[in-house]
């Protein structure tokens, strides 16, 4: 209780408009006064509740007078910012159930009580087919520590396996990796690193990493590993490596043979495919990591044909002939 300072009277209202105040639920002076008493213990006159919303205007806050009462306007994120995150963390299979509900719940809490309601499937997270690690905050922020300083670190990698003893043998194997940057890929996150006895990229799920620790040694410059002579950049690494495979990239050509389907090539290669028509039919140009690129051939088969290059092609028909054979008879 507050009662004793009501130098703090304008925090207390301003809270009261964040929590219980919006558009279509304007508080008038009297539901303020009541509501300080109630969660603060502070008296005040409707006089002083009506100056001290002015001294707030004045400061900047946007708060917004009706015949009906006043709510607070503008906020730090839009209702359209908060539910596009809040299903993001919904739907992301990175984080356990009780940390995707409580970082929705953060987040919700930028809304008044009313606008909230609309979130209470967040209660249904656990339902989600998710991760059960726990620790992926904390891999994160090691993990960007590292980054930000340069070193190497050090952890174990959780690959499932039916074999309990493949999977104790695992848990007790260190990689010593060269840590760049993180990637969020199709609701999980990635660590894009080097393992420090090759020269080459990889990537790593960052929820099935444990037992993490940063090493005192720098990194390996990503410069100096095989086809990164001139750096990476980010936004092209997540549009080549669709599938976060980790072999060389290749220049493909594609058919659509659905006019339709040209949207899975923006969604999937960016906005920058480049697009173009010959002989009637419609081509697009992609540049993609090779392993990834056949899998997603595979997806998308019906209605897309890889044309180039020939030899990805080939392995394209190899995994067709492959399937074949498994589902004969």
């Amino acid at each position: 209780m507050l009662s004793s300072n009501k130098k703090l009277s304008p925090l207390c209202i301003l809270d009261i408009l964040k929590e219980s105040s919006d558009e279509n639920h304007p508080l008038k002076q009297s539901e303020i006064v009541e509501k300080l008493y109630n969660r603060y213990g502070l008296e005040l006159e409707r006089k002083s509740v009506g100056s001290t919303i002015d001294s707030l205007i004045d400061f900047g806050y946007d708060i917004i007078k009706t015949k009906n009462g006043c709510y607070l306007g503008e906020r730090d994120f839009e209702k359209s910012e908060i539910s596009f995150l809040v299903d993001a963390v919904f739907s992301s299979r990175s984080i356990d159930s009780e940390n995707a509900k409580k970082l929705s719940q953060k987040l919700s809490g930028f809304l008044s009580e009313y606008e909230r309601k609309r979130y209470n499937y967040i209660y249904k997270s656990s339902q989600v087919s998710r991760t059960s690690q726990k620790q992926l905050f904390y891999t994160i922020d090691i993990l960007n520590e590292a980054i930000e300083n340069g070193k190497q670190v050090k952890f174990n990698y959780n690959r499932f396996y039916y074999d309990k003893d493949k999977v104790q043998k695992e848990k007790q194997k260190e990689y010593i990796i060269n840590p760049y940057f993180m990637i969020n890929n199709q609701g999980r996150y990635y660590l894009v690193c080097n393992l420090d006895y090759f020269d080459d990229i990889a990537n790593y799920k960052v929820n099935l990493i444990s037992n993490i620790k940063i090493l005192d040694t720098p990194i390996k410059p990503i410069t100096k590993l095989k086809n990164c002579e001139n750096g990476v950049d980010m936004a092209k690494y997540a549009n080549q490596n669709i599938y976060m495979f980790h072999n060389k990239t290749v220049n493909a050509t594609l058919k659509i043979l659905n006019e339709y389907s040209s949207e899975y090539v923006v969604e999937w290669f960016g906005q920058n495919t480049r697009f173009y028509k010959k002989d009637g039919a419609l081509y697009a140009e992609v540049k993609a990591n090779e392993q990834a690129l056949i899998y997603w051939c595979l997806q998308y088969g019906e209605t897309i044909e890889l044309i180039s290059p020939k030899e990805t092609r080939e392995e394209v028909k190899k995994k067709i002939d492959s399937l074949l054979k498994n589902y004969e008879g």
